[in-house]
């Protein structure tokens, strides 16, 4: 904090000086803070992301710089562009990563605290203004794939409630926004969602078990039920996510991906023979899913075996801990097991 405002004295200092060039000298003033002044300076609170104002602040100094260029009232280009969005998001993405509710002082008396669901929300406000911004014509602010992915990265550390439903809309904007560059030939594509945003997604809601409630709730009949139509509600998003992952041009599942697919199945689906069927089908898409060759650099306690395509040790174990029968889970494993050597075989 002491670093950004010693950075915002000496953004005073340089407007003072180029006011006074202005007023004693003819020439054009040599001293002007231009937008990489600024971006120094966002930069500076976007550091102090640790204290309760720092990302506010950003995100104040971006306003003013918004307000500013479109006033034109400054000889410099001082238009912020896709970093500047990107740095601001990053501090309040990085406020919600760290869990802790931020305090903020209004006049030295009014105290407001700023939860990590509401700092989420700060991220997606302002992907949806830059999304607003880039309908204007020859506008050099457009959401890129960071954008979206800060974005999907700060609802799924939030750990809230509505984190799963969230970062589904965000995805899927990714998505739409792929398509909507693709189908520009003249156009640069900008945003192409990978594996891991898909990944994001799925393991957002995978972990979303238990989320805004407490053991005493779970006591009632009545609250039971509920949430456990939440929860299938949520796997119903992960699988969303999953399908849109299967049929994407720019990304294909990978070892993570059905891992948390399986997970989710346990976190979310009641404890019964549907849900292991579901399991073992996930098991069986992943070991017959054919692997990337960027599985051949990875260390040898993270490679997948030859001929079991995505299934690797962490795979293995999800699986184990999902099937509750030691008898389904040896079937299971065994059939795997057939396959694997019968596909290396037929490779060699």
């Amino acid at each position: 904090k002491a670093t950004a405002i010693r950075a915002m004295r000496i953004l005073d200092l340089m407007q003072e000086l180029h006011h006074y060039q202005s007023l004693h000298s003819n020439t054009e003033p040599k001293l002007q803070p231009n937008i990489e002044t600024y971006k120094l300076l966002l930069r500076a609170w976007a550091h102090a992301a640790h204290t309760p104002e720092g990302p506010d602040r950003a995100e104040e100094i971006l306003r003013h710089l918004l307000s500013m260029s479109k006033a034109g009232n400054m000889g410099a280009d001082i238009m912020p562009d896709d970093e500047c969005f990107h740095i601001v998001m990053k501090a309040h993405a990085e406020s919600v990563r760290k869990r802790g509710a931020s305090v903020m002082l209004i006049e030295g008396e009014e105290i407001i605290f700023c939860s990590s669901v509401e700092r989420a929300r700060k991220v997606t406000a302002l992907l949806d203004w830059m999304e607003l911004i880039a309908l204007r014509p020859n506008s050099k602010i457009r959401p890129t794939t960071e954008s979206y992915r800060i974005a999907l990265s700060a609802w799924a550390w939030s750990r809230h409630v509505d984190a799963p439903k969230e970062a589904e809309r965000i995805l899927f904007k990714m998505i739409r926004a792929n398509e909507g560059s693709r189908m520009l030939s003249d156009n640069e594509v900008r945003v192409i969602p990978e594996t891991k945003d898909f990944n994001t997604v799925i393991n957002c809601c995978a972990f979303a078990r238990g989320v805004g409630t407490n053991a005493e709730e779970w006591a009632d009949d009545e609250v039971l039920e509920q949430q456990l139509r939440e929860l299938e509600a949520t796997y119903v998003v992960a699988e969303g996510a999953f399908e849109a992952l299967l049929s994407s041009p720019c990304a294909q599942p990978d070892s993570a991906t059905f891992r948390g697919m399986m997970r989710a199945c346990v976190n979310l689906l009641p404890n019964n023979e549907e849900r292991d069927a579901r399991v073992v089908e996930l098991f069986q898409m992943a070991y017959k899913t054919p692997a990337q060759r960027e599985n051949m650099n990875l260390s040898s306690n993270m490679r997948n075996p030859p001929g079991g395509g995505y299934v690797d040790n962490n795979i293995l174990r999800q699986l184990r801990y999902a099937l509750p029968s030691p008898k389904e889970y040896i079937r299971v494993r065994e059939e795997y097991e057939e396959f694997r050597k019968k596909n290396t075989a037929s490779e060699e």
